[in-house]
């Protein structure tokens, strides 16, 4: 009879190399955002915004010294602007929708809607409410989304911000 080797991994050989990918998998930053009105993670580059968005933006000065994108944008059936805010690597740090309405009214009703959605999407968050500002916020290992309302005689506006983790001060304090 006739012996051939054979390659044979033993049960806890395979076993090892399972749970070791399984260690590194999760040690690896999840850069998928899981925004509702942008497909962009935080690994996107503006020519990947681009792709996605066009070439019918605006720019201005980030927060973050780099460039802010911005294009018009419709969500949850209203019209508003999408912004994407860069560093002066070309990373992203920021993406966020904005919706300035004509009364008190169409501000807190669409602000109520995006915090039922990100409740939906994200579970239960943190409010910080105030006097004509209305602001909820949900934290997590892959960032910080913010919702906030501001409606006052001179300001009827809310906003929904995306914020990467690696410029969330919630995140890092």
């Amino acid at each position: 009879m006739i012996f051939k080797k054979t390659a044979v991994f033993p049960v806890p050989v395979m076993l090892i190399a399972l749970l070791l990918t399984m260690l590194a998998g999760c040690s690896l930053k999840n850069n998928d955002i899981n925004c509702p009105f942008s497909i962009m993670s935080w690994d996107s580059t503006t020519d990947d915004m681009i792709e996605a968005e066009g070439n019918g933006y605006d720019t201005y000065n980030s927060i973050y010294k780099g460039l802010t994108y911005t294009y018009p944008k419709e969500y949850l059936g209203k019209p508003g602007i999408i912004k994407y805010m860069y560093d002066d690597t070309g990373k992203l740090c920021n993406i966020s929708w904005s919706y300035t309405g004509d009364n008190d009214e169409s501000v807190m009703s669409i602000y109520r809607d995006v915090v039922e959605e990100m409740r939906n999407l994200h579970g239960e968050s943190k409010s910080d409410d105030g006097i004509g500002n209305f602001c909820e916020i949900w934290v997590s290992g892959n960032g910080t989304v913010m919702a906030n309302a501001v409606v006052t005689n001179d300001v009827k506006v809310m906003q929904i911000a995306y914020m990467n983790p690696d410029v969330s001060k919630q995140i890092n304090q």
